[in-house]
């Protein structure tokens, strides 16, 4: 069955629209950054953005202690790229299919930033029905992950070693998209 493009575009900013709906709920007292991140500056990210409530189940279904760690980021995503040149803005609102295969935790070591975290997060595979997503997941060479928590950096659940990890098989739907260290969350195709 062949599904029109309209109709598509049409679902994606539904979609986009429930996540939207759904990242101020994390708008809580928990710390959302580490000091090593807000010295970062300005910084941008391209994700695959996921409903908050949903992450949030994953977590507890596979790990009976979440959150492990002090901070928790305040909405979750898979990030695809960070800082990218050019941006893939034509890509924005794409719905992508997220399945979690596990869950691992911590200590994670950076010897070029002189850094230890410790880090809770689940590996993901992405999936698209439009081809020009599916070639930027495929053309990415990441460990494909969502944080959960942290101490030092979310930047460093990458490192985590998921190949012991706790089997989990969930399946959950995002929106491509792009975030700022200012808080500006973009889900929306750019013209």
């Amino acid at each position: 069955m062949r599904i029109s493009n309209r109709f598509q575009r049409g679902m994606s900013f539904l979609l986009a629209c429930s996540v939207l709906l759904v990242l101020p709920v994390c708008g809580s007292s928990e710390k959302h950054q580490s000091a090593q991140e807000l010295s970062e500056g300005y910084y941008w990210y391209e994700a695959v953005f996921l409903d908050t409530e949903d992450v949030q189940k994953a977590f507890s279904t596979a790990s009976d202690s979440y959150p492990k760690y002090e901070i928790v980021p305040d909405h979750f995503h898979v990030t695809v790229q960070y800082k990218p040149e050019p941006r893939h803005e034509d890509l924005y609102g794409t719905p992508v299919t997220v399945h979690i295969t596990g869950y691992a935790s911590g200590t994670v070591q950076d010897p070029q930033e002189n850094m230890t975290s410790e880090n809770e997060g689940l590996q993901v595979e992405l999936l698209s029905a439009d081809e020009g997503m599916q070639a930027l997941i495929d053309n990415t060479d990441k460990n494909w992950h969502i944080t959960g928590s942290y101490t030092g950096a979310a930047k460093y659940t990458e490192q985590l070693n998921f190949s012991d990890s706790t089997p989990v098989d969930i399946t959950l739907e995002g929106v491509f998209g792009v975030a700022d260290s200012d808080g500006n969350i973009v889900l929306e195709q750019q013209d």
